[in-house]
């Protein structure tokens, strides 16, 4: 299980396949065809909790893969964005970190618009820096408001975007 509880499960002939935490959903299913896999059968898997890097083990070695999920802490803990600043000829996405499990982060413009809002996936959530409707914000600062599920812990970062 990674760090937001979903299951990696490696298997002999088919690759791997990401399950939702109750197990009942594939998030993403690896092959050969579709990813670097180098075989469809899998020996093992391991992840490194604090980074949210996976490892598969195949008879023709290791391979690994960078997840949108780490693990969280029982308060948030030096929480931050990266990069920070975004500047104009980056197109990925920015990680929040520091995180507790399914925080529910929403991210404001200064003027306390919200532009974005999604669940952390362990200690870590994501955005790719466009609004709601899926258009790049504008230069400015934004704010990234973070809630525990209770709303009885919260912690803020800003992040400086520059188009």
């Amino acid at each position: 299980m990674d760090g937001a509880n979903r299951k990696w499960i490696g298997t002999e002939g088919s690759g791997v396949f990401l399950l939702s935490p109750n197990g009942q959903t594939t998030i993403h299913h690896f092959t050969t065809e579709n990813s670097p896999l180098l075989s469809n059968n899998i020996i093992s898997i391991t992840i490194n909790e604090k980074t949210g890097e996976v490892f598969f083990g195949t008879g023709n070695g290791i391979i690994s893969y960078q997840s949108d999920a780490i693990e969280g802490g029982e308060k948030f803990e030096n929480v931050h964005a990266y990069p920070n600043p975004v500047r104009e000829n980056y197109h990925g996405l920015v990680s929040i970190t520091g995180l507790i499990p399914n925080s529910i982060v929403k991210i404001t413009d200064v003027n306390g618009h919200t532009v974005f809002e999604t669940t952390s996936n362990g200690g870590i959530a994501t955005w790719d820096c466009t609004r709601k409707g899926g258009n790049r914000v504008a230069t400015g600062i934004y704010i990234a408001m973070c809630f525990s599920k209770d709303g009885k812990q919260y912690a803020t970062t800003k992040i400086l975007i520059i188009n």
